[in-house]
């Protein structure tokens, strides 16, 4: 967050998250105005837990859901977790899922009680807890039941500050879900001879938006619990991007995936370049793959497959400009190179690698403990590769470890800060391969006198 000396206003918060969120207007302007009554309402009420202002955005993979509330707590400068509701179905059944999300939100913030008290907490996928049936042990409404119990206050102590706590009633809590019947739910309640006219569009009509229908009664219809219903005070429902969308997202999100590739194309002395049609064939075939904004970086990958394991040869025949065609998007063919000749040799590239190669001389691993890279993760940029792990680690199960297994398991993190991330993102990596998980990891490695590399031999002679 910049620095500034007064906490930004509604408008403040739409305004950034307009110039990185492409649509979405509605929603926008909600996550503005739940985040800024929220933190108001702290400050203004502190002896009291003040009516929660948390939000449900329903919408499609890929829409900017995620990416809403992550430029938002980037902007605030404060602390966000990511937590996939079906992580929770085991803990919540088995009574751990409240000490997984709150150690989560700990251990983004390094153990920092007041840090995290002004913590958000995103629940993504929780189209995929809904309630299943009407018995009391339905995994469904186990999960819903936790949320809930969260939102409504869990007080933490600091054991050896007892002073120090955190209140979750005081957390701001956005749960997110694809809910693509939502909108079937509402106008089936409504009597079919209603005249009125639904849409979901971002242009104010006179015709009535479906998200102002929205009951609790629908959710409830849709799989959750009453209790878990009544918590939300806003539902926002978000579009499925167009060909237009994406195509402004390729052009114009500066730390987007395109950019990324240009500058390391650049780096070897090479201009990457796309047409507008090239970036209009992309744009479709991730509209094909129905993964939203989150499509373009894996068509991109297979875009640049005929020629990315060639991107240091043609740097030294010369080449200094590729360009992409819709032609080479539609056949997978490789693109036009273009050549100066009178431009020497780019030597520039063995500069590059000689310095990539001394920053692995100089990692502080042991021998014992060194485990090979593979190049896509040592070519990630860091906090790419921070949020990947922090991803990973939720996927194998980092919210169901026990007391034991997470005190191992935050030992590693600290030994491997900064560029040991990526150490950390490629053991996991081969763990998942081992079709084992982080608990298991955990085990493993106490076993082994902390020792990584035997922990991760063992384990995957293990699965063999």
């Amino acid at each position: 967050m910049t620095k500034r000396s007064t906490f930004p206003d509604p408008m403040e918060i739409w305004n950034h998250l307009e110039q990185h969120v492409r649509g979405q207007e509605h929603a926008k302007r909600e996550i503005a105005v739940a985040v800024y009554n929220h933190y108001l309402n702290q400050h203004l009420f502190p002896e009291i837990s003040p009516v929660g202002q948390h939000l449900l955005l329903a919408g499609p993979e890929g829409v900017g859901k995620t990416f809403l509330v992550r430029k938002t707590a980037d902007f605030l400068g404060i602390p966000w977790i990511h937590v996939d509701a079906s992580s929770l179905v085991q803990p919540a059944l088995s009574g751990q899922a409240l000490q997984g999300i709150t150690d989560a939100l700990l251990h983004k913030t390094g153990g920092d009680l007041k840090l995290a008290q002004h913590g958000i907490v995103l629940i993504d996928r929780l189209d995929h807890c809904l309630r299943s049936s009407s018995s009391p042990g339905d995994p469904g409404i186990a999960v819903q039941d936790a949320i809930v119990t969260l939102m409504d206050g869990v007080v933490l102590r600091h054991k050896e500050e007892p002073v120090r706590q955190l209140d979750t009633s005081r957390l701001l809590f956005i749960c997110s879900g694809n809910f693509d019947w939502l909108q079937t739910v509402v106008t089936e309640r409504l009597d079919e001879n209603s005249k009125i006219g639904f849409q979901i569009d971002e242009d104010p009509t006179e015709s009535t938006h479906i998200r102002d229908l929205i009951q609790k009664s629908d959710l409830v219809a849709l799989g959750l619990g009453e209790e878990l219903a009544s918590r939300f005070n806003k539902v926002s429902i978000l579009n499925q991007l167009t060909t237009e969308d994406l195509v402004h997202l390729l052009k114009e999100m500066k730390d987007g995936a395109l950019p990324q590739k240009i500058h390391f194309w650049a780096t070897h002395g090479i201009e990457l370049n796309f047409t507008e049609d090239a970036l209009s064939a992309i744009a479709e075939k991730a509209q094909e793959a129905g993964d939203g904004a989150r499509g373009l970086s894996g068509v991109l990958e297979k875009v640049l497959d005929p020629i990315d394991h060639l991107i240091v040869s043609i740097a030294k025949q010369g080449v200094h400009r590729v360009e992409f065609t819709r032609e080479h998007i539609e056949t997978g063919s490789s693109p036009i190179r273009i050549t100066k000749a009178d431009v020497k040799k780019d030597q520039n590239v063995d500069l590059l690698l000689e310095s990539v190669w001394s920053g692995f001389q100089s990692l502080p691993l042991k021998d014992n403990n060194f485990i090979p890279i593979e190049s896509a993760i040592q070519a990630m940029p860091l906090p790419n590769v921070i949020a990947a792990l922090e991803q990973l680690e939720l996927s194998m199960g980092r919210l169901s470890l026990t007391s034991d297994q997470d005190k191992t398991w935050r030992a590693i993190r600290r030994e491997h800060a900064g560029e040991g991330h990526r150490v950390l993102l490629q053991l996991l990596a081969r763990v998942q391969q081992a079709n084992a998980s982080l608990s298991y990891l955990c085990d493993s490695i106490q076993n082994s006198s902390g020792d990584i590399l035997a922990a991760l031999k063992r384990l995957e002679d293990s699965q063999r």
